[in-house]
């Protein structure tokens, strides 16, 4: 080999080796994960990060944003991939399908991981991914194959463990999980849902507020109310005794409150 050009190289790995030590763990920690997603290498995940603030989530739709210019999977590879899961009859990826690529990834359908995936698609209903939806997360998460995106579940799956990212996954649940022309999530659909996620979130109240609602509330679940949930299970955990009953809650947090501190006072 060309000895300048071993040299050229040597040097290379050098900077990027002196320009990763001067990363923060945080930072190091977010390029492993960007170049787990993206499959781009250590310099340009640490450049791209960087000119995105190092926000991990705005990176990877950077990336994707560009027309896929950093990957090189061919649509005719995510067309024959396709094929072998969309309906007989429509041009898409429906119930039974989706149970054979999840048994395909070695995955249960109700995996909390599938709306992980489910999101990278940017899937809009439950039960069916459009062509574009399927190749939008084969290519967001540059897998030519199914096995190659069996191969990036544990990363996706750290993804339920980060505040952020799980806060990312809650909210696209609510409009994935949504009948078609709905505004708001069935109740019976929204308390699975929630039994689902907070069984990842390990907020202790989730059955508690479960039960409230199938009681006293009986109604559809507007986005208000799902999206508030979060940060209300975020802030308090299972202690309400701080609680402000004047703060900016919805009602129907304000009521289950109430209803709980009774429920408490009863057992005391």
């Amino acid at each position: 080999e060309d000895p300048c050009r071993l040299r050229r190289a040597k040097r290379e790995r050098g900077e990027v080796h002196q320009a990763m030590n001067r990363l923060n763990k945080s930072q190091k920690e977010k390029v492993r994960h960007f170049q787990a997603i993206t499959d781009c290498n250590e310099s340009l995940a640490a450049s791209i990060l960087r000119s995105n603030n190092w926000n991990l989530e705005r990176a990877i739709e950077y990336v994707f944003a560009e027309g896929m210019e950093y990957s090189n999977i061919k649509p005719a590879v995510l067309e024959k991939i396709f094929k072998e899961y969309k309906d007989k009859d429509e041009d898409l990826v429906m119930a039974e399908g989706i149970g054979r690529f999840c048994d395909d990834l070695g995955v249960d359908p109700s995996d909390p991981i599938t709306l992980v995936i489910s999101r990278y698609m940017a899937a809009a209903t439950m039960g069916e991914y459009t062509k574009d939806e399927f190749f939008r997360g084969f290519q967001r998460l540059n897998c030519d194959s199914v096995s190659a995106m069996k191969k990036k579940l544990p990363t996706l799956r750290k993804e339920l463990s980060d505040d952020d990212k799980f806060k990312d996954t809650y909210e696209y649940a609510f409009g994935f999980s949504r009948e078609k022309g709905q505004k708001s999530l069935t109740l019976d659909t929204a308390i699975g849902m929630w039994k689902l996620l907070f069984g990842i979130y390990e907020w202790t109240l989730c059955d508690s507020w479960c039960d409230f609602i199938e009681t006293n509330h009986k109604k559809a679940i507007t986005k208000d109310t799902w999206f508030q949930l979060f940060e209300f299970a975020k802030q308090f955990g299972d202690d309400l005794s701080n609680y402000d009953e004047n703060g900016a809650w919805p009602y129907l947090i304000d009521e289950f409150v109430e209803w709980r501190q009774e429920q408490e006072g009863m057992k005391a």
